[in-house]
C-alpha cells in the first residue's frame, strides 16, 4: 500500500499502541526511549512512550514510522499573543 501526503495534511496511525504512522511530519525536533517530538503544520507533537525507535522517515513526503510502547500523544499549539486576541 503506497500512501501520498498531501501538502499541508497529516495522518496519524496507532496500531495496539505499538506501531505509530504519522504522515505531514515537517520535522523531527529530537528523539530519545522515552519521547520523540516533531514539528507538524505549525503545530509541535510530543508523543511518549517507552523503547521508542525510528523506523523510516522520509523528510520528502514527510512520513514517519516509528514502534515502541506509546501511552501519550500531544499537540502543543503556539499560543496567539494576547494583543491579536483582544483585537480581533
Amino acid at each position: 500500500m503506497q500512501e501520498q501526503n498531501l501538502l499541508g495534511q497529516e495522518k496519524l496511525v496507532l496500531e495496539a499502541r505499538k506501531h505509530l504512522s504519522f504522515c505531514g511530519v515537517q520535522t523531527v525536533d529530537g528523539f530519545n526511549e522515552q519521547s520523540l517530538r516533531l514539528s507538524v503544520n505549525d503545530s509541535k507533537v510530543v508523543v511518549v512512550g517507552d523503547n521508542i525507535k525510528i523506523t523510516a522517515f522520509n523528510k520528502a513526503n514527510g512520513n514517519l514510522t516509528a514502534e515502541g510502547d506509546f501511552y501519550e500523544i500531544k499537540y502543543l499549539h503556539k499560543k496567539v499573543p494576547i494583543v491579536k486576541r483582544i483585537f480581533k
